[in-house]
């Protein structure tokens, strides 16, 4: 957490650390989560920050805490789409697998 942090989102509740980070031969890009309350209310941080070799970007995206139901929900299902597609696909058979007759 920085002072940044706190002129741009509030007072930070809690810093989650980071999500993902990510290294390029001249820059490296890191999102993190946080929780924060500003102007009294509550709301979830999504930060993403990346320098490189002339330059440095930080982005904030904040979601109102009271949305946090809905996108348990929607982390929830996405995890049961990852979680079916990560399976094997069942096993085809072959033209020589095949008897005639069953």
């Amino acid at each position: 957490m920085s002072f940044w942090d706190r002129v741009f989102m509030g007072r930070v509740i809690k810093d989650f650390g980071p999500l993902e980070e990510k290294s390029f031969l001249v820059g490296k890009t890191k999102k993190s989560l946080l929780l924060v309350e500003r102007r009294g209310k509550l709301k979830i941080v999504f930060k993403w920050s990346g320098f490189g070799l002339f330059g440095a970007s930080v982005n904030y995206f904040d979601l109102k805490a009271d949305l946090l139901p809905r996108l348990c929900q929607c982390l929830d299902e996405i995890q049961s789409i990852v979680s079916q597609r990560s399976k094997p696909a069942p096993s085809v058979l072959k033209a020589e697998e095949i008897v005639p007759g069953r």
